[in-house]
């Protein structure tokens, strides 16, 4: 009997004990805690890849409804003229680059992330972009002027620049790494 009860006692249990995981939660929240403040670059880079490719997406729209239906169809922002509010590709029949009553809406952008800024350097102060039946970016107020130039989008300490030309090839870039071509 004796020699029973003490191969019970010697019996070894397996698995972790509480103390043990609790350990081990502690330290990988301390190093995820390290750690988490080096993605944040990271994932401000992806947003703004993101949104750049978004609104590239809309001007590539536009350009081709404009082509397609033989009429100027414009980019315009959704709200207060502010590109970091979002944006909409639009027949403009009252030619004010804002969506009323009367101009029909092709697409509406996502929403952008928190904390996007736009700085639009367009040849027309007004914020817009207007595509006509040739594909080229034009003013609203002339056919024979074009719409060119940049919009700047930053999320944190990440930027990305969208080129437009005058022929209405749109380009981008990182103007902090990418030097004097962007």
């Amino acid at each position: 009997m004796q020699v029973e009860s003490m191969r019970f006692g010697l019996q070894r249990r397996s698995g972790i004990g509480l103390m043990e995981l609790l350990i081990t939660i502690g330290i990988l929240s301390a190093l995820t805690a390290m750690v988490l403040p080096s993605f944040a670059p990271i994932l401000d880079r992806l947003r703004v890849m993101t949104t750049v490719a978004h609104f590239h997406e809309a001007m590539s729209l536009a350009r081709a409804e404009a082509i397609r239906r033989r009429i100027r169809v414009d980019l315009v922002p959704m709200r207060d003229k502010d590109w970091s509010s979002g944006w909409q590709v639009l027949i403009d029949a009252d030619n004010n680059q804002l969506a009323n009553v009367g101009d029909i809406v092709l697409h509406t952008g996502p929403t952008p992330p928190t904390g996007l800024r736009v700085e639009a350097r367009l040849r027309d102060p007004k914020p817009y972009l207007a595509f006509d039946p040739s594909g080229r970016p034009r003013s609203a107020s002339s056919s024979a002027l074009p719409q060119i130039g940049s919009l700047v989008f930053t999320i944190g300490s990440e930027q990305r620049k969208i080129i437009i030309s005058f022929l209405g090839r749109v380009r981008s870039c990182d103007p902090v790494r990418g030097g004097s071509t962007c």
